[in-house]
């Protein structure tokens, strides 16, 4: 099915690590009936985390892209037509009753792998925070929330492990308001805590979920009486941070007091896309709870990439806006580069102008060639789905291209401007790293260029006053992993060790040194 960019959502679910966020990725996708089962992620069998070094240390070390169709729940909407029967075994089933199609990234947690973080923030048009209830904001979410700051990208909050004996909600959300400075406002609130948590209140739509277990996805029910006091103080938080989003809004909660559930939805819309407020969500991903009014929300309010400016860059550095508009010919930006045994290559694009066609050809700007568009795919995980178009806003992969690399620019018109490159961190780190046999050398630095065209925080380089070649990255964990990767594709005994530095004796110390001689 072909999407407009109104229909479009692309999400990029980050925060600290062990948050729960694949987890929370997984249920999402089995709740959006992508999957027939949500998987642990201790049975290594999660959408997400599917390479082999992700499967063997439990963590996620790349960025990993699914796609759902989804509409407002139908015990909300009662004029829409009723979902099929879940689970549904194929997202394919429910493009015939659903409106919105919702990209979704799951990023690392560990600042060794913020380069997948950074590639999903740049595609996407809302970050989903997820904070663990337990703990709070901690310290990767605060570096990831001062990135989003210097995007000024919208973000919302999800706050996890509600049913934990240790959870608190309330300090959490305090938690967050104090290290940020931001107005959180309620959209899902949690019934209880710990063993009494019963699920989530969604109070934009006055409606109540409650726990539905391993398997089984929640359905809306009227919120229990015990209850209402809360639900109602939370309305009144809730249609506050929604009158910030208009002036006229604003105006008529000052003087009435109160909003309809339409003018609450019309201001969060406004204010959520200008990044005013952050809406908060409560859960349990684990119980398949909050996750459908979280889906509701963001088919519903969430920006599409119609209300996003990309940014191109002249030949004299001069920055200019680029609004996403299907009506105009294409332009690409290449946001992410991996390699597949199968597939090989796998761009990963996000469309900005025009239509993106399978077998098309575009140029690229930062290479100065053409480029040859095969077929296109969206994703669930690793699994490829081919389409014949994507429009602009949408994210999609292309395979085997031939010259681009990540932050290049595709485009139909070869005088287009290229759109500005992703704003990567520097490398921090770096081991000296040569091959045990000597005729293996060549291998080696075949497969570290190639790591490094994937991943662009990872350099790799000879130093010829040292005599070694040296990889640099974001840390230990990351370069590791690279190492371990290439020992086990390559079978490459290699040999690691600090790098040695070349120390220069400056000019004005060697005339002294002179100097002193010549006097003795």
């Amino acid at each position: 099915m072909d999407y407009s960019t109104q229909q479009l959502r692309n999400i990029s679910i980050a925060g600290h690590g062990q948050t729960g966020k694949t987890t929370l990725f997984e249920h999402l996708l089995f709740v959006g009936g992508v999957l027939p089962k949500a998987e642990a992620v201790a049975s290594g069998k999660t959408v997400s985390d599917n390479s082999p070094e992700e499967i063997q240390r439990k963590i996620s070390v790349y960025s990993s892209l699914a796609h759902l169709a989804w509409r407002m729940s139908s015990s909300i909407c009662g004029t829409l037509p009723a979902p099929p029967t879940f689970p549904v075994y194929s997202s394919l089933a429910h493009i015939a009753w659903k409106d919105s199609l919702i990209n979704m990234w799951d990023t690392p947690g560990s600042s060794d792998f913020s380069g997948e973080v950074i590639s999903a923030f740049r595609s996407s048009e809302l970050a989903l925070m997820v904070v663990d209830s337990r703990s709070g904001a901690q310290i990767e979410t605060i570096k990831l929330w001062r990135d989003l700051d210097r995007r000024n990208k919208p973000r919302i909050v999800f706050l996890n492990h509600c049913e934990d004996d240790r959870s608190d909600y309330d300090g959490s959300v305090q938690d967050i308001r104090k290290k940020f400075s931001v107005e959180v406002c309620p959209v899902t609130i949690p019934m209880g805590s710990g063993k009494d948590f019963k699920g989530v209140m969604d109070v934009l739509h006055g409606k109540a979920y409650l726990v539905a277990g391993d398997g089984v996805v929640e359905k809306a029910c009227d919120i229990p009486a015990e209850y209402k006091d809360a639900y109602e103080d939370a309305l009144g938080v809730l249609a506050g941070a929604a009158a910030e989003g208009d002036d006229d809004l604003l105006v008529k909660f000052i003087d009435e007091g109160e909003l309809t559930q339409e003018e609450i939805i019309t201001g969060l819309k406004i204010a959520v896309a200008n990044n005013r407020i952050v809406p908060s969500f409560a859960g349990n991903p684990e119980q398949n709870c909050g996750l459908v009014p979280l889906l509701d929300f963001i088919a519903d309010i969430a920006p599409d990439s119609s209300h996003a400016i990309e940014t191109a860059i002249s030949p004299v550095e001069e920055k200019m806006a680029v609004k996403f508009d299907s009506a105009v010919p294409a332009t690409v930006l290449c946001v992410k580069t991996a390699s597949d045994q199968f597939s090989g290559k796998l761009s990963y694009l996000k469309v900005v102008t025009g239509s993106l066609c399978a077998d098309s050809e575009l140029f690229n700007l930062s290479e100065k060639k053409k480029e040859k568009i095969g077929k296109l795919y969206r994703c669930v995980g690793k699994k490829l789905e081919e389409i014949k178009v994507a429009q602009a806003g949408d994210l999609c992969i292309a395979t085997k291209l031939a010259v681009t690399k990540t932050s290049d620019t595709l485009a139909a018109n070869p005088e287009t401007l290229p759109l500005i490159k992703l704003r990567l961190p520097e490398p921090v780190y770096s081991m000296a790293v040569s091959a045990k046999e000597k005729r293996d050398d060549d291998k080696l630095s075949s497969q570290l260029l190639k790591a490094a065209e994937e991943d662009r925080t990872i350099t790799f380089a000879y130093n010829p006053e040292t005599k070694q070649n040296v990889v640099s990255g974001m840390g230990e964990l990351q370069i590791g992993i690279i190492l371990d990767k290439i020992r086990a594709q390559s079978k490459i005994e290699i040999e690691t060790s600090l790098p040695r530095i070349a120390y220069r004796e400056t000019i004005q110390r060697k005339a002294q040194a002179e100097y002193t001689h010549k006097k003795q």
